[in-house]
């Protein structure tokens, strides 16, 4: 498929170029262009005027001829070191590839407000006085509030440990870690910052390094309404706390990047929690410390699932204070080479969001030995690499369609990303005509209409003007008020705040044409690349409405990437790796452990298992839950036989072979795990009542971490279950146990 058949046309904005070339690869010649030298297929046409350039891309998107378009663009030499006098003491610039990802960053970028919630900074360091943060709305000395914040003279940040304003250092880590983000470059002295257009704002909250968490909670509101796009908060250990998360949550709202060092108590953070680093949500990151080979350093807290990345944070040179500068290592530093990327990247594509540079990092990292199993991405930060993603994932100027220029004249998906494997439906079945717009989504199943759900759209191109967002529901249908035209395109990405598909790190893109006034059945078939595609949403989508209907989703912190294709079934690290989408047993699986782990219900013993095994002890709780978990998604219990096509002892719903009765009947085999759960739902004795809800052994085991079948056994037994029951249960599952 050509990329032209997209219907979108994607514009890479580039302060270095005019916009008036256009590469091109036809077969045929072009006419104004002329051939490359040396090349029989590529052409450059010249534009005299850039704003021809979508109508002159749109008629090539029309000639079969042309197989692709693209913009020639303008390449500068590759500059020098800059010139400070210390820079090349600056290993970690140098590691993390900062001095070549500069030059995405435009001449005219947008300065970017990073809040240092530290210490205080010392504003006058000459590396540091030129990218101190000033409030232009407060007038310095008057007395007054000028700007309504509430704080009097906060022309330079605020002190919320002494209620004033004056936010100078009086300990130098904040003073260290505002020149790690954005020390003066190119200034023949010192050091520099990570990120060359930035501006600090400087919120203290401690005195000598001490301070309380309520200082701390204010000063995240400050930096949220004094418009940060950055928080550093290289601290931590005061606990959790609900009024924290709030504020953070504040943050969030604000697309704030809430960045966090991990602690450099040599603990993991899955056990001993640290906070806000603890903190999981969609803004925020925490950061262990690495050395020059990518060693996490013998100090630096970690968490497989509570630690994203490492970062450069050994013996990092950065300002002090009176104008000296000086060494300093720990996630402290890790931290703030993370909030000076973040920063960097942000001038060259200011649109992103918190969400979206969090992803970016994660999906970008270095892979290390050493972090694989000690952070939840397995890698170490690169700013260049994060950059040149960044800079990729197109913005959209203008979305091309067929029958129409644009929805409305405003981009349907201003924040999203473009980039992700671009699926269709198999076909359109019309039926009557309606009013307004009329949409089912279903998949072909064995010759079985099954509704997808869970789709979202955004519609912009209704009758009154204004735009909706449309989700189809558990029917598959997605209704809307009458349109103003009669159809138009629009581009659905398979997303939401707790799953998505991906391909590689990109969502999948559902394009839709719509036609209004009349019915429409979208229809997938099961076993091509879209109807792969929107089985695993499918599954997705059934297990969270199931579970939002029975339970709740309040346990749901992070969200699962479903990558397909891929090598293997497997869960790793929210990563849900799945090679078919049509085996709905096998997505529910791997969801299941998601589930289970977000959840806490077990320990997940982890290692490679075969069928008729016997496993350890937290293996088969584990893989015996996701087992039970997908059968629960996807059955009615309701159904007289609950079965499809292969059983297992005591009918657990599993889709795989027999095991032999003489094949390890303990605790330790996942299958007869699977069972006990199920029966513990439904007896399958008694018509195919529950004889005890979902909900029930969801909130008795949540947040259990048993290690075994048994102990979940002694969990439900001290939460009130009848005695008899568990064991007629457990002698059904696991006889002579």
């Amino acid at each position: 498929m050509k990329l032209l058949n997209l219907l979108f046309l994607l514009v890479v904005a580039s302060p270095a170029f005019a916009g008036t070339h256009l590469l091109i690869k036809s077969v045929k010649p072009v006419a104004g262009a002329r051939m490359l030298a040396g090349s029989t297929h590529w052409q450059v046409l010249e534009l005299e005027d850039g704003a021809e350039k979508a109508g002159r891309v749109w008629e090539l998107f029309q000639d079969p001829s042309v197989e692709w378009v693209e913009e020639d663009h303008q390449v500068r030499v590759d500059p020098v070191l800059p010139n400070d006098a210390q820079v090349s003491k600056q290993w970690a610039l140098t590691r993390l590839g900062v001095f070549e990802a500069w030059k995405s960053v435009p001449p005219n970028a947008p300065e970017v407000l990073v809040a240092v919630i530290d210490t205080g900074v010392d504003a006058t360091h000459p590396d540091l006085r030129e990218v101190m943060f000033t409030n232009p709305r407060e007038i310095p000395g008057n007395g007054r509030d000028d700007d309504g914040n509430g704080l009097i003279d906060d022309v330079r940040g605020w002190n919320f440990e002494a209620d004033d304003a004056d936010s100078s250092d009086d300990f130098h880590h904040g003073t260290h870690v505002a020149g790690i983000i954005g020390a003066k470059s190119d200034n023949r002295i010192g050091i520099s910052g990570v990120a060359p257009r930035v501006r600090i704002l400087p919120v203290r909250w401690m005195k000598k390094g001490l301070g309380w968490g309520e200082d701390a909670i204010e000063s995240i509101h400050y930096a949220v309404k004094m418009g940060a796009r950055v928080i550093n908060a290289s601290w931590g250990g005061i606990g959790y706390s609900k009024a924290l998360e709030e504020a953070v949550r504040e943050a969030e709202k604000a697309g704030i990047l809430f960045v966090s060092s991990a602690g450099n108590g040599k603990a993991d953070n899955d056990v001993k929690p640290h906070h806000p680093a603890n903190l999981i949500l969609s803004n925020t990151v925490s950061v262990a410390s690495v050395d020059e080979s990518d060693q996490l350093e013998k100090y630096s807290n970690y968490g497989k699932t509570k630690v994203d990345f490492g970062a450069p944070g050994k013996e990092i040179l950065s300002t002090m204070m009176s104008g000296n500068y000086g060494n300093l290592s720990g996630t402290s530093m890790a931290a703030a080479m993370v909030s000076g990327s973040a920063a960097l990247i942000l001038s060259a594509r200011p649109d992103l969001r918190a969400q979206d540079l969090k992803r970016i990092f994660s999906d970008t990292v270095v892979p290390s030995a050493s972090l694989q199993t000690k952070t939840r991405t397995g890698g170490r930060i690169d700013t260049l690499r994060a950059m040149r993603a960044a800079v990729s994932r197109n913005s959209v100027e203008k979305q091309i369609d067929a029958d129409d220029t644009d929805l409305s004249g405003e981009t349907l998906f201003p924040e999203a990303f473009l980039g992700g494997e671009v699926i269709r439906p198999d076909r359109v079945e019309e039926g009557a005509g309606v009013s307004g717009l009329s949409l089912q989504m279903v998949r072909k199943v064995k010759g079985v209409d099954v509704p997808v759900e869970g789709i979202s759209f955004r519609a912009q191109a209704v009758s009154s003007g204004a735009s909706a967002v449309y989700r189809s529901g558990p029917d598959g249908a997605i209704r809307a008020p009458a349109c103003d035209r009669e159809s138009f395109t629009v581009t659905a990405y398979l997303e939401n705040p707790r799953f998505r598909i991906v391909a590689g790190s990109a969502p999948y893109e559902l394009v839709l044409k719509v036609r209004c006034g009349v019915e429409q059945k979208l229809v997938f078939d099961e076993a091509t690349p879209a109807g792969q595609a929107i089985g695993i949403w499918q599954t997705a989508a059934t297990g969270e409405r199931k579970l939002a209907e029975s339970v709740g989703l309040q346990f749901w912190k992070r969200t699962i990437d479903f990558e397909w294709p891929a090598k293997g079934d497997y869960y790793s690290m929210d990563r849900v790796r799945i090679t078919r989408g049509d085996h709905w047993d096998v997505v529910g699986h791997e969801m299941g452990h998601a589930i289970y782990d977000q959840a806490g219900i077990g320990v997940f013993g982890g290692g490679q298992h075969y069928i008729d095994q016997c496993y350890t002890d937290a293996m088969a709780v584990s893989e015996g839950w996701a087992s039970f978990y997908s059968a629960w998604v996807a059955l009615s219990l309701a159904d007289p036989d609950a079965r499809f096509e292969y059983m297992v002892p005591r009918r657990a719903p599993i889709r795989i072979e027999n095991i032999p009765a003489d094949v390890c009947g303990k605790q330790t085999n996942e299958w007869r795990a699977s069972g006990f759960f199920w029966d513990l739902v439904d007896l399958h004795e008694d018509g195919e009542v529950e004889a005890a809800p979902f909900a029930r052994l969801w909130t008795d085991t949540l947040g259990a971490r048993a290690s075994s079948v048994g102990k979940i056994k002694a969990r439900l037994l001290q939460r009130g279950w009848s005695p008899e029951r568990l064991e007629s249960i457990w002698k059904l599952n696991f006889p002579g146990e």
